[in-house]
């Protein structure tokens, strides 16, 4: 009988992509970190053949004083983003090779600004995740073009997960 060929997908993910994750929030009824793997995965896969990527969640307070200290904006935010090799050489050759960086996502702020929108906290949670990805991939959307562009890469992304377009109650 023939062996099945073994491809070691599982395998092979885990070299190109790791996703360090620290939940310091206090918040209930958090999506898993797997969850937070997967859509992070999602924005990566096709665009770097390496990610490394910490994962933090913050409780306001602490999500306030990073978006204070970093940003010069004394409130909390949905999502942060903080992209290794943003304006800096990059001297270490083992980091050179792909893409490094920190999100810090505030989950208070991110349940709150679903119920307002009308949508589930995955879905929410799913689409900031896939957004501070695609910061740290350079993507932005402080210009309107830039902004089109941002918006139709994530809206692709969270379809193929089967979430729908994030944007489309902006259009009613």
């Amino acid at each position: 009988m023939k062996k099945a060929k073994r491809y070691p997908f599982l395998k092979l993910q885990r070299q190109r992509f790791a996703l360090h994750f620290d939940n310091q929030s206090s918040a209930a009824g958090l999506p898993s970190e797997r969850d937070f793997y997967r859509w992070a995965w999602q924005a990566v896969k096709q665009h770097h053949r390496r990610a490394d990527i910490s994962l933090l969640l913050l409780d306001e307070e602490p999500a306030r004083a990073c978006n204070r200290d970093y940003r010069g904006k004394d409130y909390a935010t949905n999502v942060l983003s903080f992209a290794l090799d943003e304006g800096e050489t990059m001297y270490a050759p083992a980091l050179s090779d792909g893409l490094h960086g920190d999100l810090v996502i505030c989950p208070q702020v991110v349940f709150k600004e679903a119920a307002e929108q009308g949508k589930t906290p995955e879905q929410h949670f799913a689409h900031l995740t896939i957004h501070g990805v695609l910061h740290l991939m350079g993507y932005d959307h402080i210009e309107d073009t830039e902004a089109e562009k941002m918006e139709a890469l994530e809206t692709r992304l969270l379809n193929q997960l089967a979430y729908p377009d994030p944007y489309s109650q902006d259009e009613q």
